[in-house]
Formats: structure tokens, C-alpha cells, sequence
């Protein structure tokens, strides 16, 4: 295993102790002694400038994945193949998304590759889409879904009807906090880039990189909505902070973020308690 391999492993090993632990964003307020430490400096980034982030809690039963938030559930139905590796013996063969009244279907069993688990489910500030990320038997992919009509997107064939290439994955994102706009890192395991799409222009702003990424593993908005934070990984096994201005449409890099620092990071992220039966 390379050394991009190693960091990429400790990052999901880091995640996954992030996730059940008592001080994730939305869950149960971090204790301010644990917060004081995100300051990259006494100057400039303070977790308080980020926008917040609406948490959706996980549960699994035996066919069934579901996240909810707020007044919104997502519920994931598996069918478990036979003669499959064990990884893809269980497949998501539809789902359903109600909010209120409101219920929306999505047929997800006749897709080219199966989608095996819901990764993360985040609704826009307005509350009008939800973000969906799936795993995929190669890859993730981000599906944002219109709470109000039904309308999918499926950002991975945006991306390839755009004509950009090496897209097996989109794991990386969060929602702007004063639009309906995403902001994403694509690519495969050696390369990564980052894009905002506006979901009501149908457009895509691609951030113009700094260095060639290996990896994106963090994306924050600060609440003005027009700055974003994000820690990206060059070269391998180091992880920096950048800084992307929509205004000026610029990215400078910030400070180097160390292994340690980068658990404390991801507390402001979106990835909620998981309660796995």
C-alpha cells in the first residue's frame, strides 16, 4: 500500500472515530476547549464562520437503510444476490424519500452499476433538495433530489455530458448556505478536482486548483456563502487547507493541517451518529 493509500485509510479510520463520537456538529455541542483548537490562527478561520451543517442520523435493519432529519426520511431497500462478492452481495433496489406529505420513488435496481450503501444524505438550506451520496460496486456517486417535484440529478452524468473524464467518485461535498448550489470534489484515487453546481442555472463554476490533488476530504462553506474551505491532500500523505474566493475566483493555500488536526476538522462536517442494528 502506497503512502496516498495509508493517509486515504487513517482518514476513513479517523472519520469513522469522528462519527460516534459525542461532539459531531448538530449532534451535541463540541466542548469549546476541543473547538478553541481548530484556529488555523488567531487571525484568520474560526469554526464559528462556518455555516452549519443539518444533521441526518443513520439506522440499518435487515433490508432496510434509512436516514432521517428534520421532517425528512430517506429509506434504502437492499436485495441480497447471490454468486456476488461479499461487498456486492447487497444491493439498494429503490428509494424512497418523504417529506410531510410529500413522497418521492427512485428505481435505482436497473442501473449500470449497483449502488450498494448511503454514504450521507444532506438537505439544501433551503430545504427545497437533498444532497444523496451512494456507493457505488466502483466509486460513489452524488444525486441531489427536488423535495418539491421529484426531479433528479445525477451530478457524476453532468460531469461526463460536460465533458469531464476520470469521474469514479464524488464523496466529498456540502451544500452553500445562502443558495441552492453544491460544492463537490470529483475524481479517481490519483487525482482530484473540485466544481460548484447551481442546481437552478443547471451550470457548473470549476475551481481553478492549486497544486495537483490527490485527494479532497473536507468542503466548507463559511457563512457569507461566498468563500469555501477545503483540505486537500499534496503531495501524498500531506494535507493542506485552502481557501477558494467565488468572488475573485482564486484559491490560496492556508496552513499545513496535520493527521490530529484533521479528526478535530471533521467534526464540522456532516456525517452524523450511526445507528447500526
Amino acid at each position: 500500500m502506497n503512502n496516498a493509500a495509508i493517509w486515504f485509510s487513517t482518514v476513513l479510520l479517523l472519520g469513522g472515530l469522528t462519527a460516534t463520537s459525542s461532539s459531531i456538529v448538530g449532534a451535541k455541542p463540541a466542548a469549546p476547549e476541543r473547538i478553541s483548537q481548530l484556529s488555523v490562527n488567531t487571525t484568520s478561520v474560526t469554526p464559528s464562520i462556518y455555516s452549519s451543517i443539518k444533521p441526518f442520523k443513520k439506522s440499518n435493519s435487515t433490508n432496510k437503510i434509512i436516514w432521517k432529519g428534520g421532517n425528512i426520511t430517506l429509506t434504502a431497500t437492499t436485495l441480497k444476490l447471490e454468486g456476488k462478492p461479499t461487498f456486492e452481495q447487497n444491493v439498494i433496489q429503490s428509494i424512497v424519500v418523504t417529506k410531510g406529505n410529500q413522497k418521492h420513488t427512485i428505481e435505482t435496481s436497473d442501473l449500470e452499476d449497483n449502488w450498494l450503501d448511503i454514504t450521507s444524505v444532506v438537505a439544501s438550506n433551503s430545504n427545497t433538495w437533498l444532497a444523496v451520496n451512494a456507493k457505488r460496486s466502483s466509486g460513489n456517486t452524488l444525486m441531489l433530489l427536488n423535495l418539491q417535484t421529484g426531479e433528479v440529478t445525477d451530478l457524476n452524468e453532468r460531469l461526463k455530458k460536460a465533458g469531464k473524464k476520470n469521474l469514479e467518485t464524488i464523496a466529498t461535498y456540502n451544500w452553500a448556505p445562502n443558495e441552492d448550489q453544491i460544492a463537490f470534489s470529483y475524481g479517481d484515487p490519483s487525482k482530484s478536482s473540485l466544481a460548484i453546481y447551481n442546481v437552478q442555472k443547471e451550470s457548473f463554476i470549476y475551481l481553478p486548483r492549486a497544486t495537483n490533488y490527490i485527494s479532497t476530504n473536507l468542503i466548507l462553506w463559511q457563512k457569507n456563502g461566498k468563500i469555501l474551505d477545503y483540505i486537500s491532500e499534496y503531495p501524498s500523505d500531506q494535507m493542506i487547507l485552502y481557501r477558494y474566493s467565488i468572488e475573485s475566483n482564486k484559491v490560496k493555500p492556508v496552513k499545513k493541517i496535520s493527521r490530529n488536526e484533521f479528526a478535530e476538522w471533521f467534526q464540522l462536517d456532516k456525517y452524523p451518529y450511526s445507528n447500526d442494528k
